[in-house]
């Protein structure tokens, strides 16, 4: 009995090492993308944030600016420090589930879909809010698996003795509302899945309560920054995530269809199977917390898109929890070729997208679009920037400067100027608390596509205009970056017209 114990703990740990072996070549691989692929809009915006630490942010949690703050603090500022958190969120993301998942074709297939590939280095809220999704599916398993009822009907470790467990896990949840909103539906799908054990309360309530308090202390930097702003950015993710859609049928149609892109079609088609033997898998502690972690949440986000037009990412969580399912529905068909065949081609989708992607990459296709290029438009604006901020740092005068959007004055900041997004013209912004206008100093530059409206200028001479930088996506040109001097009039002066060049 303890030759073959011994056997069996051999064979696990070879596994194990073998498995950790190739999450380290795609973590490599990983760090490769993230010095290639361009920086984001976005990326760069959670950049600024972690130059300005504070308790949250009007966007998101703070989580995404400390961890930039910690990388680029060891290694450097550049893309690809800020980026290697990203890719540590994702390799470990994709180490959970190869660990929970017993098939290795499944694995294979979710390697090679967009959210573990050139989405994987991105530094967004989603990687931290993927890691820590991941560690608490992780930890609410082995949960699970400790709450498994002994010969005796007595729990064979009881969770509540257990107080540090608990705490392990109010730590992994906390974290992840830091990262994102979205971690908090894991607050009532672990309760559901607590229920479903059927043990007595007794045994894991107190736990529970204990891991809910710990979570909502870590989370409190949160409280703290919407107590300051009056709680008005979560009244600002409320009335974002609470918009109604003009068309409920076009809205599920397009949630549905981004899923397909990034995961392929699996994840649908197997739904309905996991509903109707989710008792029947609730009876394994394993398939138990992937079925609560997988089906509830995206029902919710299905009955969501029927109200309001969500983003692609809002149900990525979803899906690492699927994977153990699938892979127990795989291994009951894979004797059949139809059903291996039908099982490659469900992750056709993706794998095409991303084949598609990484050519364009090296070789664009003409037929795409300029304005959803969203790579290249990268590569674009970065030069564009980088050639406003060269012009304006020759003038040598030191005046502040001012954009239209986020997505412009995070990418000046980037570009080592001190840049200001005036507030009202565009959707607010962590650069928009407090407000800023370009009322409040006597001259700036102004850089944006287009002249600024009057009431936004109230008091200032008209523009001059001193430079226009083309945005090139692609060699084709998509419109300028203008920058324009304003100066605010003196009040004998409000009559004149200022001499020189002046853009009308």
């Amino acid at each position: 009995m303890n030759h073959v114990m011994d056997d069996a703990q051999r064979k696990t740990f070879m596994d194990e090492k073998q498995r950790l072996k190739q999450i380290a070549i795609v973590f490599i691989v990983y760090l490769v993308l993230a010095a290639f692929l361009p920086a984001a809009d976005d990326e760069v915006y959670y950049w600024c944030w972690s130059k300005d630490l504070q308790w949250s942010y009007y966007d998101h949690p703070p989580m995404t600016a400390v961890l930039i703050r910690l990388a680029t603090a060891v290694l450097g500022d550049s893309i690809f420090a800020f980026r290697v958190p990203a890719c540590i969120a994702s390799a470990f993301a994709l180490y959970v589930i190869s660990r929970l998942t017993c098939s290795r074709p499944l694995i294979w297939g979710v390697l090679l879909t967009p959210v573990f590939t050139f989405l994987a280095v991105l530094m967004t809220p989603d990687s931290p809010l993927l890691m820590c999704w991941a560690a608490y599916l992780w930890w609410l398993v082995e949960l699970h698996q400790r709450m498994t009822l002994s010969t005796d009907g007595l729990p064979e470790n009881p969770p509540s003795a257990h107080l540090r467990w608990w705490l392990i896990g109010g730590l992994i949840l906390g974290c992840g509302i830091l990262s994102k909103y979205t971690m908090g539906l894991a607050v009532p799908v672990a309760f559901v899945s607590l229920l479903l054990t059927r043990q007595p309360w007794q045994h894991w309530l107190k736990g529970y309560i204990v891991h809910g308090v710990v979570a909502f202390v870590v989370a409190s930097p949160i409280l703290i920054y919407n107590v300051q702003q009056n709680f008005e950015p979560l009244l600002f993710q409320w009335r974002h995530s609470a918009q109604k859609t003009p068309n409920a049928l076009i809205s599920i149609v397009e949630f549905i269809g981004i899923q397909i892109l990034a995961f392929g079609t699996l994840p649908f088609y197997l739904f309905p199977w996991v509903v109707s033997r989710f008792t029947r898998l609730s009876q394994n502690p394993k398939l138990r917390v992937c079925a609560c972690l997988y089906a509830l949440p995206l029902a919710f986000f299905l009955y969501k898109s029927t109200q309001t037009r969500l983003e692609g990412n809002w149900a990525l969580v979803c899906f690492v929890s699927f994977w153990p399912l699938a892979a127990v529905w795989y291994e009951s068909v894979r004797e059949s070729k139809f059903w291996r065949r039908s099982t490659a081609s469900a992750f056709l989708p993706p794998f095409i997208a991303v084949i598609l992607v990484f050519i364009h990459l090296i070789w664009p296709f003409s037929f795409v679009p300029i304005k959803p290029d969203r790579f290249h438009r990268a590569f674009a604006l970065n030069s564009a920037t980088r050639e406003v901020a060269r012009l304006i740092r020759e003038r040598g005068d030191s005046l502040p400067v001012y954009t239209d959007s986020y997505q412009m004055t995070a990418w000046l900041r980037f570009q080592k100027l001190p840049a200001q997004q005036i507030d009202g013209l565009t959707r607010p912004s962590h650069f928009t608390r407090p407000p800023r206008r370009l009322t409040d100093v006597d001259r700036a530059y102004v850089v944006t596509n287009r002249q600024l409206p009057y009431e936004f200028a109230d008091g200032f001479g008209p523009p001059v205009l001193l430079a226009s930088v083309p945005i090139e996506v692609r060699g084709t040109p998509d419109g300028v970056l203008n920058v324009r001097l304003y100066t605010k009039q003196k009040a004998n002066d409000r009559d004149s017209v200022e001499n020189g060049k002046v853009d009308q």
